[in-house]
């Protein structure tokens, strides 16, 4: 089905008019809920539990309604995304134009419930967790900053193979990963993600984050290094806003980043390190290369022919900018 402008803004009303029905309720509901003043004559009313359920309940069902409309217009904006990706030349700012009101609305989603307690300040969840949206929907809830150590090898492993001295390395979509930080000590890393919650945490620690949508969110100066891991984005349009004159990606495939920033024609991709790699030091290659594994296929399909490799979703897949041959130094210089 083809997904035009018009159906986003459906979709983007359908939203916020759950979302607004969605805050009317909590309204009422934390008015009903708030403690008594601390007045010596105050006598606590006995609560009435079967009215306490009863509204529990419809506050559980506006706030799956809002879920379900979440959804469905995350699905309006992926179709409209794929529809650009079939065409032969996409303008990528269009397409952060057309899907913004929808991506607005999603933002207003992943914070709703989330903020600072009234009484101590304190950042974080504000409602019990069935009517939270922002808890519902994160996939770091109750974490805190985490590093992986096969990260931290693979990312050192391609700024050792290709000499990338990187100023500024950008992770959207990171949850509470900060691998990169250890990876690049010498970089200003920078995070962003729509959950409230890693952003907060990942602030609170000291590291650059900024709760934003990263399709439209643009690193100040663009980046050396961009890493897409199991984000799900629109990474043809993240690279094309923040990738600096030959800078690197390095992009896994779970979530098929690296297929589509194999199919950007500024950059070509010039290693892979495979997931499991036997050893310490992660092997990187970067002969015979095929584009990212296809899990249509169930292969890896050639760029140019077909070759004997089989691939995984995990391996992370080195693109460099096209008209920076030679693997230059990614710092804005120019190559040797």
């Amino acid at each position: 089905m083809t997904t035009t402008v018009s159906d986003l803004r459906l979709a983007a009303e359908r939203l916020r008019k759950a979302l607004a029905e969605y805050e009317s309720f909590l309204s009422g509901w934390q008015d009903a809920n708030e403690p008594l003043a601390n007045d010596d004559h105050a006598t606590p009313a006995e609560p009435d539990v079967t009215m306490q359920e009863v509204t529990q309940e419809s506050g559980v069902a506006i706030t799956n309604d809002v879920l379900e409309r979440y959804h469905a217009a995350s699905d309006a904006v992926t179709r409209y995304i794929q529809r650009a990706r079939d065409q032969t030349d996409s303008d990528w700012s269009e397409v952060v134009a057309a899907t913004e009101p929808v991506r607005k609305a999603t933002l207003a989603v992943h914070t709703a419930g989330y903020g600072s307690h009234p009484e101590t300040g304190e950042r974080d969840y504000l409602l019990p967790a069935e009517l939270c949206l922002a808890r519902r929907l994160s996939m770091n809830a109750g974490s805190s900053p985490v590093t992986f150590a096969d990260r931290i090898a693979q990312y050192g492993a391609v700024a050792n193979r290709f000499g990338i001295d990187a100023d500024v390395v950008y992770h959207p979509g990171s949850g509470h990963d900060v691998s990169p930080s250890v990876a690049f000590p010498e970089a200003e890393v920078t995070y962003v993600d729509v959950d409230v919650a890693a952003m907060d945490d990942l602030a609170a620690a000291g590291y650059a984050a900024r709760l934003a949508d990263a399709t439209a969110y643009s690193v100040d100066g663009g980046a050396d290094v961009i890493i897409l891991r199991n984000a799900g984005l629109v990474e043809e349009a993240i690279v094309e806003r923040n990738l600096r004159a030959g800078g690197w990606v390095l992009a896994n495939d779970h979530l098929e980043s690296a297929h589509h920033v194999a199919g950007m024609d500024r950059i070509e991709l010039v290693g892979v390190v495979p997931d499991d790699w036997p050893g310490v030091t992660p092997r990187i290659e970067t002969t015979d290369l095929d584009s990212p594994y296809n899990e249509r296929e169930g292969k890896v399909a050639a760029q140019a022919g077909p070759t004997d490799r089989t691939g995984s979703p995990l391996d992370l897949h080195v693109f460099h900018e096209r008209t920076h041959r030679g693997h230059a130094r990614s710092n804005n210089k120019e190559p040797p």
